[in-house]
Parts: C-alpha cells; sequence; structure tokens
C-alpha cells in the first residue's frame, strides 16, 4: 500500500510539473513596430484605436481545447472558444486599455489534461508618432476551433 501511494504522489508530481511548462503569451496587433510573443506581459503602441490583443497557450503538447477566462478595461470583442488562441478586438475609442486572458483547463490530443493558472496581460495605447511599418497577428478563424492544430 506504501508503495501504491508513492507512486501516486510521485504521478502528481510529475503532473505538476508540466503544467509549468504551458504558459499563456500575448502579442498586440495593429502596432508599428513587429511584435513577438511574450509572457505575462505585452505592451505596444498602436496605429489606431481598432487594436487588438492576441493571446495564445503554449505548450509542447498538441492541444485538442483549452479553457479560457478573460476581461478587458474597455468593450469589444472576445473570440477564444475553445481553441488555442484567445482574441481581444477593441471597440472603444479610448486611445488607450487592457486585456487579460487566462488559460484553466487544456486538454491534449493524446487525451491527457491539465488544470492551469497560466495568464498574460496585454496594454496597449494609441501614441502620435511615424509609423514605420504597420504589423498585424493574422491568425486564421480555423485556428480558434479545437479541431485545428497550430504549430
Amino acid at each position: 500500500m506504501k508503495a501504491y501511494l508513492l507512486l501516486a504522489a510521485m504521478g502528481l508530481g510529475v503532473t505538476s510539473l508540466s503544467s509549468q511548462a504551458a504558459t499563456v503569451e500575448c502579442v498586440i496587433s495593429g502596432t508599428p513596430t513587429p511584435q513577438e510573443w511574450s509572457s505575462p506581459v505585452c505592451a505596444s503602441p498602436t496605429t489606431s484605436t481598432a487594436s487588438s490583443v492576441v493571446f495564445r497557450l503554449n505548450t509542447s503538447k498538441p492541444v485538442a481545447e483549452v479553457s479560457w477566462t478573460y476581461q478587458s478595461q474597455h468593450s469589444g470583442r472576445w473570440d477564444c472558444r475553445n481553441g488555442q488562441y484567445c482574441r481581444f478586438s477593441n471597440y472603444s475609442s479610448s486611445p488607450s486599455g487592457s486585456a487579460e486572458a487566462c488559460a484553466t483547463r487544456v486538454l491534449y490530443k493524446d487525451g491527457t489534461w491539465e488544470n492551469l493558472n497560466s495568464c498574460a496581460y496585454g496594454s496597449y495605447w494609441h501614441g502620435s508618432g511615424p509609423i514605420l511599418k504597420p504589423f498585424n497577428v493574422d491568425v486564421p478563424e480555423a485556428a480558434f476551433s479545437s479541431e485545428q492544430l497550430i504549430d
């Protein structure tokens, strides 16, 4: 019985270690300079007030489904469904704002799953200055579905 409990505890330890490998990252879309995925915070000036914050769950295993929670400072459209990506599109005319998305649970394509509490926070502001090169994160609509594998 003690050996069984020890093996069970070791298995739980492995599960908790793997949950730390899955992280939520974000980029700001509609910026004057190229962006890179970052975690847990992304921030950038934007070329207009109609900007977006795109979140993704970065993990080493193929994802089947993700449960998201999210909130934003201003009104906008959230498109998270149950895929690996989650997007907030700002509908406010406010020159600045923020959005946060958290992955709370992930189901992998191999049938395993994890409870997570991984979040990213994106901050954007519409400022003046030269626009060097517009940049948008273009995630195809199919990528928001759990049926589509994202590499």
